[in-house]
């Protein structure tokens, strides 16, 4: 089974557009580990965040949309969920306000909230102060390897913190990385997900992609923000 990820509040616990659901424990869950298959028939579970689940024989699942998700191992192998960025402010009135574009826009807790799950540009506003914002960055995740014997993709690399944005007017580029491509032959490594940042000093790092079967050089998974699964 793949591992679990993390669970973040960053866009409130209702915001149905971000994350994925984990029954057992509260928040918006990112970056679980795809599956590993070894013996056929087998089944996987995906871990909590976003990881593929497998059935052998059969394809694996990819990872979840914008979860930075690992894909799961199988014939052939399933790719990795691309990243995710969420940036959010506090607001210093009780009236609902955006002071920067970029992103879906929702608000929960007297703060604004800007979600990219694809890249762009957080641009500050007129109305605009200088201030912290907080954020979380998801890195696409590995991609599955191909066949019984391949590892899972390791999840996608998970950040979250706080950066100065100064005063009007500030841009700051937004990449989002895309899932790692799943293996689709024998003897062949998934591949890593891409980087996502919020400016580039605040990087996370893709996913690992899944390892393959002997006696290629692949069978160990690959380095990554999250390792990606080795051959049995």
């Amino acid at each position: 089974d793949g591992g679990d990820g993390l669970s973040n509040l960053i866009a409130g616990p209702t915001n149905t557009g971000v994350g994925v659901v984990n029954p057992e424990s509260p928040g918006r869950w990112f970056a679980g580990g795809g599956a590993g298959i070894h013996f056929s028939p087998g089944t996987g579970s995906g871990g909590a965040g976003g990881g593929g689940s497998t059935s052998h024989p059969g394809a694996g699942d990819n990872g979840v949309y914008a979860t930075g998700g690992g894909g799961a191992s199988g014939s052939p192998g399933g790719s990795g969920g691309s990243g995710i960025v969420v940036v959010r402010y506090k607001i210093a009135s009780l009236t609902a306000t955006a002071k920067a574009t970029g992103g879906a826009i929702s608000f929960y807790n007297n703060k604004t909230i800007h979600t990219f799950t694809s890249s762009g540009t957080f641009v500050t506003a007129s109305n605009w102060s200088a201030a912290d914002v907080e954020y979380v960055i998801v890195a696409g995740g590995g991609g599955g390897a191909c066949n019984d014997s391949g590892g899972g993709g390791g999840a996608g690399g998970y950040r979250t913190g706080t950066t100065p944005i100064g005063a009007h007017p500030v841009s700051t580029t937004i990449q989002i990385g895309g899932g790692g491509s799943a293996s689709y032959v024998n003897n062949v490594r998934g591949s890593n997900g891409g980087d996502s940042y919020f400016g580039t000093p605040i990087t996370s790092a893709g996913g690992g992609g899944g390892g393959q079967s002997p006696p290629a050089p692949t069978k160990n998974g690959a380095a990554g923000g999250s390792g990606g699964g080795g051959h049995y």
